[in-house]
């Protein structure tokens, strides 16, 4: 892949969950002080259908995902905390399956997980924000118009934001 130009960091994010996880393209000029959505997707799977199955679909979507827009300058997921076993174990099979894909397209994680507050907080201002607030706030700090399917992939922008935000790549006033 032919390498961006150098003032532009490239973030790959994930918003990761069982049911329907999303993955986002974020470019952030660096000398410009300016981000922009390359990319967003997100999968369905079936409530219904063995958690092996529901894994697999989610590392070939993820595979498919990351092997479209690379090189990526930083790899990122969204935190998770749960105090009850199962949701820890869907969920963590869920990341295994998409570390998985990225280790299949020639990538990984490269950033520790930002928890959901801290997105939130540094996206939109408040830790507490809904989902709308993300959305809108991704479309805020980037300039896009276009539709997001599902909550799952403004989330997943606005994890590859708060990265940018939190590494000091993009500056936003009034934020942390």
């Amino acid at each position: 892949m032919a390498r961006r130009k150098k003032d532009v960091m490239r973030i790959l994010s994930w918003d990761i969950s069982l049911s329907s996880p999303g993955a986002a393209v974020i470019d952030v000029d660096t000398a410009k002080n300016k981000a922009y959505v390359v990319a967003h997707s997100h999968c369905k799977t079936a409530q219904g259908e063995a958690l092996a199955n529901r894994t697999q679909h989610i590392e070939a979507w993820a595979q498919l995902f990351a092997r479209q827009y690379p090189p990526y300058d930083a790899v990122v997921r969204e935190g998770y905390n749960a105090s009850m076993a199962h949701q820890n174990y869907t969920v963590f099979s869920a990341w295994s399956a998409v570390d998985r894909g990225l280790l299949a397209a020639g990538s990984a994680v490269t950033e520790k997980p930002i928890a959901q507050s801290s997105v939130k907080k540094l996206v939109v201002g408040k830790g507490r924000a809904e989902k709308a607030e993300v959305a809108q706030a991704v479309r805020d700090l980037t300039g896009y118009s276009g539709q997001f399917a599902t909550d799952d992939e403004s989330d997943a922008c606005a994890i590859g934001l708060a990265l940018a935000i939190k590494n000091e790549w993009l500056t936003v006033v009034g934020r942390p």
